[in-house]
């Protein structure tokens, strides 16, 4: 009998953008070393600061990857 063979699938990660710590790519990343969700401008694509109400570069809108 032939064993089956487990699919793993590695989880995509990213570099935090305020301590550069690895974090995985979902719809809310979270860096558990800085504390931070992540939420990205959509229209420049920069990263915010987590009190940012808009984006500090463009004034666009913020959204999570």
């Amino acid at each position: 009998m032939e064993k089956a063979k487990k699919k793993t699938t590695k989880a995509a990660k990213c570099a935090c953008p305020f301590c550069e710590e690895m974090v995985e790519v979902t719809a809310l990343p979270f860096c558990q070393a800085c504390g931070v969700v992540v939420r990205y401008c959509a229209k420049c694509e920069t990263p915010a600061p987590k009190n940012a109400k808009v984006c500090p570069k463009c004034g666009g809108k913020l959204t999570s990857k």
